[in-house]
């Protein structure tokens, strides 16, 4: 394999090794990238001509027989990156070598194009070598036009984030997020900004407006809000609604700092800090339950470790979210201060460099590398080999992603040339790794061909546990259905005994159809409950009694003799639905199941998001009314005990309450029924609508037992999403009805196994 592409490729994985090792000798470096030594020493020897890497003499230690290896660093002329942020105080800028150490920061008062120009040319100066990107943070207000001008100005390419996003990058790389790929950050400063990363991913959301907590509205008439609703997040909790606050009942302008100060000392001030940190404190236990980051992140001019707002967040997540949650969310205040959002540009920026890149190869072909003081895994295998490995990785993992590619997609995704690309799919072919499949749409110009991954022989078996018994989708390696099967279930208290008489129903209907039981055959369901994505366990905390402190994986697996993926059934519809149905070829979706067990699937960049701990998605427990109906959790007021049959009596002609007459009614015309299940439908909206506000999804679906009379209950999402949302989520959103009916479970699951 030769060209240009595949060169660049083969430089950044040997300039990530080398970053990541420090100090590394030639050989140290072919057993982690897995490439030829031959190959090695040409790169080597490029690469320490251009002054990207360094080379030390040879000193013996005594640790290894015959002559002494040299060992390889980052040479001088390796480089680094620049970041900025523009706010109302002013510009920033600073740079750092490819180790993510700081050599320069500066600040200017003025925040003008000429000022950040300025900056960055003096940051730039400090780098030896190229400067291989320049990140910018833009802070509320501030005019996109700036990123553009200074692109202009520069003649390339600048990262444009906003400061919400590389505050939570700062604390990510340089402060107390570190370590950690769940994480919602959020900075109560002059409006209300917030930052998700999920599953280390940084999410944008559909639209790129991913993060507005700052208008999730928290009193319908409350204060008007910039963004033209009432009684938004910001102003209320915002600081300058807190300082406003604070100065009324003073009598006197009051500043960040001295809040801070009085808040140790005088009690109405501390009061009036946790009483917004409450308001906060209820937004983000809502996220707590819906995105369950593993950390959130409080920063702000306001915020102090032990101080007043942190204190009553916490309590606020207590309060309002799932035990399992709530145990499981760590809260802390942001350590950097005013330059978190700066050192996040110079993080961003470091992720996007050619060693980076480099790293999340390695990261993706894990399997074939190793470290330098370990054995490779595939000893014995040449080094020629070991590359086709990489490769061939590399193009599986862009088809899975994708779900199917033409070839010119994927040369445009790798970066290996198209002769290279061609080469291989062939192999794979042959292999039975991927398929030729038809392209999805028409395409202009002469037909690419077009493949898929498949799996040659399986069978794969999705199986849906639900309140009304247990659906099974059989199908082959590629999806096509080849039977199914449906059996009641009497309800049980025991969850063992539900998981080993599921598994018992699936080898029956094995057996029925032939199936000879093997490795062939993989297994996927989905059942009710929050499952741990690690672990595999269920909570022991579990709301549904039934379906606590176990391993349902295991339970099935000892009856069906072969392991199990077991996962959450909205999760599993919110992966069908983006892949099968109707949210198709959408990267960002909500799933809503809306019944009187209401809970969402997300599927974030193109990929189901279960949350930290398995909870993303519980929106049945979010809080309505504080003295509501008590619901099954043991709090009152959730969503699902707004839903559940006994608050639908009043329209229920005097016989006991019953999800299925509802239904039957509202299908057969009944006019109270269908209005019940519109404001059903608003009241999930409503609800929700937080969560859509943040997530930013491109499509949110409606289904559950509750559409099936009719679109009484997406009509009253939509409402109340368009009414609730900010005005830009609101105006590129779409909602729409689910598609697969009552098999959406079971093919989540199929898809799960793809």
């Amino acid at each position: 394999m030769s060209g240009r592409r595949v060169h660049q490729v083969r430089r950044d994985l040997l300039l990530a090794a080398v970053r990541e090792a420090g100090r590394s000798t030639r050989s140290d470096l072919a057993r982690r990238t897995g490439m030829a030594r031959m190959t090695i020493d040409g790169l080597v020897a490029e690469l320490l001509t251009a002054g990207l890497l360094a080379e030390d003499a040879a000193v013996p230690d005594g640790a290894r027989a015959g002559r002494p290896a040299r060992s390889i660093t980052l040479g001088p002329a390796a480089g680094g990156v620049v970041g900025a942020i523009v706010t109302t105080q002013g510009v920033r800028a600073a740079s750092a070598d490819l180790t993510g150490r700081i050599l320069a920061e500066h600040h200017l008062s003025r925040n003008d194009l000429d000022s950040l120009a300025l900056l960055i040319a003096e940051c730039e100066t400090t780098i030896e070598g190229p400067a291989w990107s320049v990140v910018l943070g833009l802070g509320a207000g501030q005019d996109p036009a700036l990123a553009a001008g200074l692109q202009q100005r520069l003649g390339r390419r600048v990262i444009v984030r906003t400061t919400a996003e590389l505050s939570l990058l700062g604390e990510v790389g340089y402060g107390c997020a570190a370590g950690h790929s769940d994480v919602c950050y959020l900075r109560i400063g002059s409006v209300i900004t917030c930052g998700l990363l999920l599953g280390g991913v940084l999410h944008h959301g559909a639209h790129g407006a991913a993060g507005q907590i700052g208008h999730v509205q928290m009193d319908e008439i409350g204060p008007l809000c910039r963004c033209g609703n009432r009684g938004c997040l910001d102003t209320i909790a915002s600081v300058p609604a807190i300082l406003a606050a604070l100065g009324a009942a003073l009598g006197e302008p009051v500043s960040a700092g001295r809040a801070v100060e009085s808040s140790r000392t005088d009690e109405a001030t501390e009061r009036i800090l946790a009483d917004a940190g409450r308001m906060i404190g209820r937004v983000v236990a809502g996220l707590a339950n819906t995105v369950n980051p593993a950390l959130i992140v409080l920063d702000g001019p306001l915020i102090e470790a032990d101080g007043p707002i942190v204190t009553a967040v916490g309590e606020s997540l207590r309060r309002y979210a799932q035990p399992e949650v709530a145990a499981g969310t760590a809260i802390r205040a942001g350590t950097l201060g005013d330059r978190a959002g700066l050192l996040g540009a110079l993080w961003a920026g470091l992720r996007a460099t050619p060693a980076a890149r480099g790293s999340r190869t390695l990261a993706r072909v894990s399997p074939t590398v190793t470290t330098a003081d370990a054995e490779p895994i595939g000893k014995g295998v040449s080094s020629g080999e070991r590359e086709r490995v990489v490769r061939r990785g590399i193009l599986v993992e862009a088809i899975r992603t994708l779900g199917q590619a033409t070839r010119s997609e994927l040369v445009k995704r790798t970066l290996l040339p198209r002769a290279a690309v061609a080469t291989l799919l062939d192999g794979m072919v042959r292999d039975g790794v991927v398929e030729r499949c038809p392209a999805d749409g028409p395409r202009a110009g002469r037909p690419s061909p077009c493949f898929r991954l498949v799996t040659p022989g399986e069978l794969l078996v999705g199986v849906a546990i639900g309140g009304d018994g247990v659906r099974v989708i059989a199908t082959g390696g590629t999806g096509e259905i080849r039977w199914t099967g449906y059996r009641d279930m009497p309800p049980s208290m025991d969850g063992r005994a539900i998981m080993r008489d599921t598994a018992g129903f699936v080898r029956e209907l094995l057996d029925a159809h032939g199936e000879r039981r093997g490795p062939g055959i993989r297994f996927a369901v989905s059942m009710p409950a929050p499952v741990h994505p690690v672990t595999g366990h269920l909570s022991s905390r579990s709301v549904l009694t039934m379906f606590a402190g176990f391993s349902p994986a295991e339970e099935i697996a000892a009856v069906l003799g072969g392991p199990a993926l077991v996962t959450n059934n909205a999760q599993l519809s919110a992966l069908a639905e983006s892949r099968r149905g109707a949210a198709r070829g959408a990267r960002d979706v909500l799933y809503l199941s809306c019944d009187q067990y209401t809970g969402a699937g997300l599927v974030a960049g193109g990929r189901p998001y279960p949350g930290a701990i398995g909870y993303a998605g519980e929106v049945g427990h979010l809080n309505v009314r504080e003295v509501g109906p008590l619901c099954l959790c043991g709090k009152r007021g959730c969503l699902s005990a707004f839903l559940s049959p006994g608050y639908f009596a009043a329209i229920s002609d005097g016989g006991p309450p019953d999800e299925g007459r509802l239904l039957a009614r509202a299908a057969a015309g009944d006019r109270p029924a269908q209005r019940a299940l519109l404001d059903a439908g608003r009241l999930i909206g409503r609800t929700v609508a937080p969560l859509v506000s943040v997530f930013d999804p491109a499509v949110v679906v409606v289904g559950g037992r509750f559409t099936e009379p009719g679109g009484f209950v997406v009509d009253g999402v939509r409402e109340a999403l368009q009414r609730h949302c900010p005005p830009a989520t609101a105006a590129a959103l779409s909602v729409v009805p689910a598609a697969l009916g009552r098999d959406v479970e079971a093919l989540g699951a199929i898809e799960s196994l793809l």
